[in-house]
């Protein structure tokens, strides 16, 4: 039997139907530092994330309308990346869907039982010369040094 058949299938017997994953990814790596499934779902992104992060107790500023800073990730004036006086990156804490990055806030994505995947990644923004021609590129592909010091 085909290998990718048979963990499809062992996915779908851990993880109900009706239950939703919701991933925490280490910022410089992309490795996920905390996974919980939920099968009794709040009702939106937001909370779903407030919940995850209270139960595992990993320290975190924000709220349900979105996650300012966790796992020692900067803020503030500290998450802007300069590189040119026309170029610049603004760092932050994205989420996604189903493979999917939403263009609303987790607190008012509403989640229901034919979602499946939550993951929360540190990201960024990227403005050239008056436009913002990217978000939420995932910092793990392209670890900048004053955030992933090796």
């Amino acid at each position: 039997m085909n290998r990718w058949l048979v963990f499809a299938l062992l996915i779908l017997f851990i993880f109900p139907a009706k239950a939703v994953l919701l991933t925490i990814e280490e910022p410089c790596t992309g490795k996920a530092v905390q996974r919980d499934v939920w099968e009794d779902l709040p009702r939106t992104v937001g909370a779903l994330t407030v919940a995850t992060l209270t139960r595992a107790k990993i320290p975190f500023v924000g709220n349900e309308l979105g996650i300012h800073t966790m796992l020692g990730t900067p803020m503030g004036q500290e998450a802007l990346e300069i590189i040119t006086p026309m170029e610049m990156r603004s760092y932050g804490w994205c989420y996604s869907v189903d493979g999917k990055t939403p263009e609303v806030l987790p607190a008012y994505f509403e989640i229901n039982h034919s979602h499946k995947s939550i993951v929360w990644f540190f990201g960024f923004a990227h403005y050239i010369a008056g436009d913002w021609v990217s978000q939420c590129e995932k910092v793990s592909l392209t670890k900048p040094a004053f955030i992933c010091a090796q």
